[in-house]
């Protein structure tokens, strides 16, 4: 049964979103915003954390989002699987041309380098294009993580996007004198969990492949003991498994209004610049190609499966089941919607479009370049 297959991952009559009764709207949740606010001032230094069992402290090395911003601070991109972050990561790295950390950087036997350093692997099968810079380390998997600080990645300065699954494992990533700030894409908690069932029962690149899930309904797929169970909460309150109850949601809100820039796949486009805005990005490489290549990802995405998906509603009766798997997640992100309506005060007086402001073209001839300085990515061509 349903019930059986749920186990005790979700409490078995909880009052929120799990429990579905005739003439509630599925889509309301009670007001435990109240108990988190939104964007407050920065607590005094010493004071005890207000929500039990709090996590903050295993995010030691990440600033809080009221910090103010500094050059030196590192962009940590929490990359949340089927939530828009793919449109996010392509346009940081292969539009605006950041040297980045992701799993990449140990590709064409970087994995063996004993020193770190800006590396430029090769991309299989794309042939006659430059090549991007990474460094040579693995920021997805934890062994990866332990590799990169073992090498002293931090301090190295060398990232200027890093991108993970993880967020509490990659604390290691970085250290009290070189920080990280983290941010993140989120989406819909049900219209994340039907991409990731039209996902991964096609994506046979990926190892979550599950073809048999070709012959499944999402009613299926919303009672199987595949169907994920709040992730983002648990993800954020570090509760991977067992129970989860109010005091966790309360840890994950913490966490997401203390420690990151929050942006919303359902504004894709705003999230961009917000994040643009806020880590003061601008073009250096070519920015008539740059913007084109920004456009593109902006308006076609980055990773979709859209002709995969059929039409899906509220009325539909996989719904209730997947609210029910996510009856904290519902209640998280509704959070996140209003954090991200508080957050543009993190941006307030930047000019709009700010990456377009005194770009230069180190591509161009003669090339051209701003006054602080600015390493041109090398130009390095991807053999067919």
């Amino acid at each position: 049964s349903p019930e059986q297959q749920l186990g005790n991952a979700v409490p078995a009559t909880t009052a929120v979103l799990g429990q579905v009764e005739e003439g509630v709207p599925i889509t309301s949740v009670p007001d435990v915003q109240a108990a988190v606010p939104l964007v407050p001032p920065p607590a005094p230094p010493g004071m005890a954390a207000a929500v039990p069992g709090s996590v903050l402290g295993f995010l030691s090395n990440f600033k809080d989002t009221w910090d103010p911003y500094e050059k030196t601070d590192i962009p940590m991109f929490w990359h949340i699987p089927k939530a828009g972050g793919s449109s996010i990561k392509d346009t940081m790295g292969g539009c605006h041309r950041f040297v980045q950390a992701t799993e990449f950087g140990v590709t064409d036997g970087h994995g063996a380098d004993t020193q770190v350093a800006i590396v430029y692997p090769a991309v299989p099968g794309v042939a006659d294009t430059d090549r991007s810079p990474f460094v040579n380390i693995d920021s997805t998997t934890v062994a990866g993580i332990a590799r990169a600080k073992s090498m002293g990645f931090a301090d190295a300065n060398l990232a200027q996007l890093v991108v993970s699954p993880y967020v509490f494992e990659t604390n290691d990533l970085f250290t009290p004198t070189a920080k990280g700030r983290l941010f993140s894409v989120f989406r819909h908690p049900i219209e994340r969990a039907v991409s990731m069932f039209y996902y991964i029962r096609v994506a046979d690149w990926e190892p979550s492949y599950k073809p048999e899930l070709q012959q499944w309904t999402l009613e299926q797929y919303a009672t199987s003991d595949i169907i994920e169970n709040n992730w983002m909460t648990r993800q954020l309150s570090n509760q991977l498994g067992g129970q989860l109850t109010e005091d966790h949601l309360r840890r994950a809100m913490e966490v997401v209004r203390t420690k990151f820039l929050v942006g919303l796949m359902s504004k894709i486009e705003h999230t961009m610049a917000r994040v643009e805005k806020f880590f003061r990005m601008t073009y250096h490489v070519n920015p008539t190609n740059q913007e084109a290549c920004r456009n593109r990802l902006m308006s076609g995405g980055s990773n979709s499966n859209s002709k995969n998906k059929k039409p899906f509603t509220e009325e539909d009766p996989a719904w209730a089941l997947l609210a029910h798997q996510n009856n904290f997640d519902m209640q998280l992100y509704s959070y996140i919607e209003a954090l991200f309506e508080e957050q543009d005060a993190f941006v307030e007086g930047i000019p709009d479009e700010f990456r377009k402001i005194d770009g230069t073209c180190c591509k161009c001839d003669p090339p051209t370049f701003p006054p602080e300085g600015f390493t041109c990515p090398q130009a390095v061509k991807n053999d067919a």
